[in-house]
């Protein structure tokens, strides 16, 4: 699978289960399901589904709740739409009972002024006002263009307090809480109080779930790094964010956004438009593709489909496409800048930085995080390390949390090793699940003295298999049959001490059990062996079995 996490929303196009794995099996990490188009029950009913799949099919997969929010929009027109013509004056009102050319449901005369710009139907039909009164505002349309009843309205520069929660969100929280739904994506961001209030909504009805707020406004935008501060994730929501802003500077937008929220360890999706023209046409664009490159290489966490799997005609073939993007763009070995620090845990933030020098010093095939609430995941996933982050959990629910971090893979452990103490006994037992190969090398983050319980603190470097003993190492690290008779197949050599009647060039490593001078050690490195010498073992190594030598620690292990 790729770094880079991929969310998809469910729709007519997408909604059954064989798409929903094809998906998967491509690299999807969340299903979003956008409130603004759904009934009561539908939660529920994907809930139902995707759980179903997670459990029969071993995915992993989270659902996003997509909270429509507070709008601004117009009223109805007579024929249900209205032609605007450029330089002509409108008249529009924000009062309930007065007539106008255009109404809108909410009083936004308390909050504009001469000159404010308004913005409808996505900014495509813009108006700038020429005055203000008796609950009429007049505005000279600046576009030629058409507007149908219940267009969105923007006031691009302007904050409006709308509130952050309608009654209709409030039910669908209710309906997500009962399905122990993961995400709630909270639109129309405008500052951290309004990211407190889900999150109290939330709490005060013992719910569990991460925040992930929607920057696609100017306030919000304005006041960004304290929502950062406040927010699970930031979803860079270029849709609306593109009205409120001029589209010039939309791009240079999202890599501000996305670097102040990597600053604090946030983790980010971008959104809007990814492979739009995907809706109709089984193929993106040349721009669509520059444009998830660049969102990958601005260090974004996962990239985000709309309309492209919620009613596109190839929703499988969409995120197969951000995958196979993503998969070669993480191939250039990019490195990215570590967040500034982590806010709330400096220890854990210190021990994952330690994590990324070794991971790129020693040779090793994965980190293993052993996490009770996906904290250490989401730090290290933070650090940006070039291997998999393998977090291994108890919980279903934190592993689709965690499915969501950039480079981390979910893993469950089973109950009954979960109380071990012995970190080598857990990832031994854990490694035929298929995530670790016998011989290879593992950092290993968990809490000390107790696993789940003790914080972020303690860092092994294990090799994978059973542990047979350990010696001083010298070469590189190898894997072979231990068989002094027939050294021509590349086999292992084991001795008590050295002696000069063996023709060592035809062995692939020595093990042994003495000491050696240094001219002894040369002698097998000019010959490109491998050698273990002091080796002490823990278990007697029989002729014909298989043993790993790790050359940065010594380490034999039998496979």
């Amino acid at each position: 699978m790729t770094k880079t996490k991929i969310v998809a929303t469910i729709g007519p196009a997408s909604f059954d289960e064989s798409t929903i794995i094809k998906m998967a099996d491509k690299g999807l990490a969340t299903i979003r399901i956008n409130t603004a188009h759904i009934e009561p029950g539908y939660i529920t009913d994907v809930s139902r589904l995707v759980y179903r799949i997670n459990k029969e099919h071993n995915k992993k997969l989270g659902i996003m709740v997509d909270l429509k929010g507070p709008e601004l929009r117009t009223g109805q027109f007579q024929d249900g739409i209205l032609n605007i013509v450029a330089g002509k004056i409108y008249q529009i009102s924000d009062s309930p009972g007065i007539k106008s050319d255009i109404s809108i449901n909410y009083k936004i005369s308390d909050y504009i002024d001469k000159d404010t710009l308004i913005a409808i139907n996505d900014g495509r039909v813009r108006f700038n006002v020429e005055s203000i009164g008796n609950g009429i505002i007049m505005a000279q349309a600046m576009d030629n263009g058409t507007l149908h009843d219940r267009s969105r309205v923007n006031i691009p520069g302007k904050y409006i307090e709308l509130g952050i929660l309608t009654d209709r969100d409030k039910m669908f929280i209710e309906e997500s809480l009962k399905n122990d739904i993961n995400f709630y994506a909270l639109s129309f961001v405008q500052s951290r109080e309004n990211v407190y209030e889900l999150q109290d909504y939330i709490y005060d009805r013992n719910g569990r779930g991460d925040i992930i707020s929607k920057i696609e406004t100017k306030s919000g935008y304005d006041n960004l790094e304290s929502i950062v501060k406040a927010s699970d994730f930031i979803m860079v929501a270029r849709g609306d964010l593109g009205v409120e802003l001029p589209l010039k500077e939309v791009a240079m937008a999202q890599k501000r956004i996305i670097k102040i929220s990597h600053k604090y360890a946030v983790p980010t999706i971008v959104a809007t438009q990814m492979l739009e023209s995907m809706v109709n046409l089984d193929s993106p664009t040349r721009a669509e593709v520059s444009d998830v490159t660049n969102a990958i290489l601005d260090d974004t966490d996962a990239v985000m489909l709309s309309e492209e799997t919620a009613m596109g005609k190839y929703p499988v073939e969409a995120v197969t496409y951000l995958y196979e993007i993503s998969k070669y763009v993480e191939s250039q070995s990019l490195s990215f800048p570590e967040p500034e620090n982590f806010m709330v845990d400096p220890i854990a933030f210190s021990v994952a930085k330690g994590v990324k020098i070794m991971s790129s010093t020693i040779d090793v095939s994965s980190i293993v995080a052993l996490t009770r609430s996906g904290h250490t995941a989401k730090i290290i996933s933070a650090i940006r390390p070039v291997n998999d982050i393998y977090a291994v959990v108890q919980s279903e629910w934190v592993a689709r949390s965690i499915n969501l971090m950039k480079g981390v893979v979910p893993v469950i452990l089973p109950h009954e090793y979960a109380q071990k103490e012995d970190i080598y006994e857990i990832i031994n037992k854990i490694a035929p699940l298929g995530f670790l190969q016998p011989g290879e090398k593992t950092i290993v983050v968990s809490g000390s003295p107790s696993l789940y319980l003790g914080g972020t603190n303690n860092i092994r470097v294990l090799s994978i298999g059973r542990f047979m003993g350990r010696g001083y190492p010298a070469g590189t690290s190898v894997t072979g049959k231990v068989d002094p008779d027939i050294p021509e197949n590349g086999n292992i050599i084991l001795l008590d001490k050295y002696e000069n009647t063996i023709d060592y060039s035809k062995y692939k490593a020595i093990i042994i059990k003495s000491d050696v001078t240094n001219r002894i050690i040369d002698k097998f490195l000019d010959l490109g062996k491998t050698l273990v010498y002091n080796a002490e073992l823990v278990e007697k190594i029989d002729k014909n079995i298989t043993i790993s030598i790790d050359a940065d620690t010594g380490i034999i292990t039998g496979i």
